[in-house]
């Protein structure tokens, strides 16, 4: 829980974020977490339903949290205006410097309290925007575009995950012209760390990979039905699923995801690179993301990419270089995209060369960090 405010020397500031759990919160750990700490500052995390492992995570770094449950909170993930009075106490006891808001609903809600609370300083995440563009209905966890605006007006600065979500939000009026703003596409590409994986071979059938978080909106349950077809054109290929332990609104049951007789589910991540080994191609149908973190591991990886032509997920290919984009929500689309593969697979190793060449031309995790303390840090 969050410690009353102390300041350990006069120049230390108190940092909040609020977002949700799952991939934003471990994005924020890669990020930033360990380099605003080393410099003396503190950090609170408010999120709703805090797992054990977050716990333990945080705390191994030194971070405080607030965890605001459904039954705290009324509604989960801060869908009322309850939540906006919570988290305005929670940020007028701790008395932040500055908050980061991430997200959609804890983005809105978190900038809004952090107003009423007088924060000096609040940074909105957009990191995705509603599958429908707002053009059609809203899941439990997205929100009207008028309350991105009132988020956005709320704010001394805004990080958005991908081109297209600045570019709409600003042609629908939501952008303040005085506010100042950066893309970064999500976490960066982590290419120092990651180096480009050698492909297996190509004469005993092809491996398709997908990594994604349990939530329908990243497009497993397309990957699934997509490999059913492919089963019966290509009995010797194989088909290799793997989850991130993220669920919204559109949650998926494991159990589901273990019927699917036509993929190897192969459980959660554990070390993606060695995942990616065993692949030839990386496939990721999701249908509305900031910059899907995964994407960005198959690029540095050196992996042909597969993948919707959606906000986010189009940045990662250039097409029939490194891969191909399908419509989003189309399985037959998806299952025809990943035979182009089995048609050709000696395109496979000149598209897996231009995709390390694209990882290294995207803002790296080290950019993406420098990025956001400077945003955080303007005066």
């Amino acid at each position: 829980m969050a410690m009353p405010a102390t300041i350990a020397h006069p120049e230390a500031q108190r940092i909040a974020f609020i977002c949700p759990a799952g991939s934003p919160l471990r994005q924020l750990e890669k990020t930033l977490f360990a380099e605003i700490m080393a410099r003396g500052d503190r950090v609170l995390v408010i999120a709703p339903e805090l797992s054990g492992a977050d716990i333990q995570r945080l705390e191994a770094l030194g971070v405080e949290q607030s965890a605001i449950s459904p039954e705290a909170s009324g509604l989960k993930l801060f869908a009322d205006w309850k939540a906006i009075g919570g988290l305005k106490a929670a940020l007028t006891n701790w008395a932040p410097h500055v908050v980061i808001a991430y997200g959609g609903q804890p983005m809105v809600h978190g900038a809004l309290a952090a107003k009423g609370a007088g924060v000096g300083r609040i940074i909105v995440v957009v990191d995705g925007l509603p599958e429908h563009r707002f053009t059609g209905a809203l899941s439990a966890d997205e929100m009207p575009a008028w309350r991105y605006g009132q988020a956005l007006r709320a704010a001394h600065g805004a990080v958005f995950h991908n081109k297209d979500d600045l570019a709409l939000l600003k042609k629908l009026g939501l952008v303040p012209a005085s506010l100042p703003s950066v893309v970064v596409p999500g976490v960066g590409v982590d290419i120092e760390h990651l180096s480009s994986l050698p492909l297996p071979p190509l004469d005993s059938g092809l491996v398709f990979l997908m990594i994604g978080g349990l939530d329908r909106r990243r497009g497993v349950m397309d990957y699934c039905a997509a490999a059913g077809k492919l089963r019966q054109r290509s009995p010797n290929s194989r088909f290799l699923l793997a989850v991130l332990p993220d669920e919204g609104a559109q949650a998926i049951d494991l159990a589901e995801i273990e019927r699917c007789a036509d993929v190897e589910f192969v459980g959660f991540v554990k070390d993606a690179a060695e995942l990616i080994t065993e692949a030839h191609v990386f496939v990721y149908p999701g249908y509305a993301e900031g910059m899907p973190e995964p994407l960005l591991t198959a690029l540095a990886a050196g992996r042909p990419v597969l993948t919707t032509d959606a906000a986010g997920c189009r940045e990662a290919v250039d097409t029939r270089v490194n891969g191909c984009l399908v419509e989003p929500r189309n399985v037959d689309a998806l299952a025809d995209a990943m035979q182009s593969f089995l048609r050709r697979p000696d395109l496979i190793p000149a598209m897996a060369r231009a995709s390390r060449a694209k990882a290294e031309r995207i803002d790296s995790a080290a950019t993406v960090r420098k990025k956001l303390l400077e945003m955080i840090q303007a005066t």
